[in-house]
């Protein structure tokens, strides 16, 4: 098999989701870390990777992709191993609907706002501005309540079985229910917590935990 390797630090979302990716799909891959702090991805050398300086970047022997979504994908069609796509093409859509969800109204506010803030103040000390995190709680609420509303009775974000959209919400997830503002907000939604139950026991899950922050 050809080589994959995956540019990124363990602790980004994005970057755990194409790590959970892989993992359940089985395929070997090597994690380069990438230290945005140190403004590693503003670089020659990942701008030749990728020329936006975001996280993650997948490569696949010769062939470079970036873009979430795009490299979730990918992986799912382009190795063997358990499906991560429905083939249902309503739940396709449904599931396309939920990733997009998450990236366009549910990551600023819960992981830019919210996550990003309690982790400088755990971790670094940091004072933070609790009223702008509280400002950013009911956009939060109001995103997993969408989400949830848009759940069946299969135990995943969509039908029976695990997708993409199960793998791009649980690295966001696991964050959010460290926060106080997160336990609060789940605690309202029984049908995404008991989702959240079952896939945080997952092996893939457990795999991926990060070691950095």
């Amino acid at each position: 098999m050809a080589k994959v390797t995956l540019h990124g630090p363990d602790y980004r979302t994005q970057v755990r989701t194409i790590r959970l990716c892989l993992v359940e799909k089985g395929v070997e891959y090597e994690l380069v870390p990438v230290d945005v702090f140190r403004g590693e991805n503003h670089k020659p050398a990942f701008l030749k990777l990728q020329p936006f300086g975001v996280v993650p970047v997948l490569v696949h022997d010769a062939f470079t992709l970036y873009e979430t979504s795009a490299i979730a994908r990918y992986v799912d069609e382009a190795f063997k191993g358990p499906k991560l796509q429905p083939s249902d093409k309503k739940e396709v859509a449904r599931m396309n609907q939920i990733v997009s969800i998450i990236e366009a109204h549910g990551y600023g506010p819960i992981v830019t706002e919210i996550v990003g803030p309690r982790a400088k103040q755990a971790f670094l000390r940091q004072q933070v501005d609790n009223a702008a995190i509280q400002k950013a709680v009911p956009h939060a609420q109001y995103c997993l309540n969408v989400i949830e509303g848009l759940m069946g009775d299969g135990g995943f974000l969509v039908g029976g079985s695990l997708s993409l959209a199960d793998l791009h919400l649980a690295p966001i997830i696991a964050y959010f229910a460290q926060t106080p503002e997160g336990k609060r907000v789940l605690a309202k939604l029984p049908k995404l917590t008991g989702w959240w139950e079952g896939i945080a026991a997952r092996p893939s899950v457990v795999e991926t935990e990060p070691h950095t922050v």
